[in-house]
């Protein structure tokens, strides 16, 4: 009985000795398509407002209540400038802007951030207006 091995090898002659050359990049696209999605909600930058340096603190608490819409919040930039919630505002009018801002059901409470690197004497003035609106509780934002 003849065996089996002569004819494989002539099977294996006749066919086309061709290499897969190529490289599939569907699956390299796929994958990227899904990091896009992944990542994207993460990359995206909300800008709420006046963008300050805050100092830093050892121990500092969480204010959740400064990130609600409606919170008081004013910024002293570094250049002096002083902004409540996203809006630049002088420092004559910060005592009516925050009463005007209690009567529509904000909390009773003032968020002050203060970048670092603004002019001391400029707090002491704002926390005046800010008493002169009838607000006593005065929280300062830290990083």
């Amino acid at each position: 009985m003849p065996s089996a091995q002569p004819q494989f090898k002539l099977s294996a002659l006749r066919r086309k000795n061709e290499l897969l050359c190529r490289i599939d990049m569907w699956g390299f696209v796929s994958v990227m398509l899904v990091l896009l999605f992944l990542l994207m909600p993460w990359t995206v930058v909300h800008p709420r407002g006046p963008a300050a340096d805050l100092a830093g603190a050892r121990h500092s608490v969480r204010m959740p209540g400064a990130l609600k819409e409606d919170a008081l919040k004013v910024v002293v930039a570094r250049n002096g400038n002083i902004y409540l919630r996203e809006h630049r505002i002088f420092l004559e009018d910060l005592p009516n802007e925050i009463r005007e801002g209690l009567r529509s059901g904000a909390e009773r409470k003032v968020y002050v951030a203060v970048d670092a690197r603004a002019k001391y004497g400029e707090v002491p003035a704002v926390l005046d207006k800010i008493r002169l609106a009838g607000v006593e509780k005065v929280a300062f934002l830290t990083q």
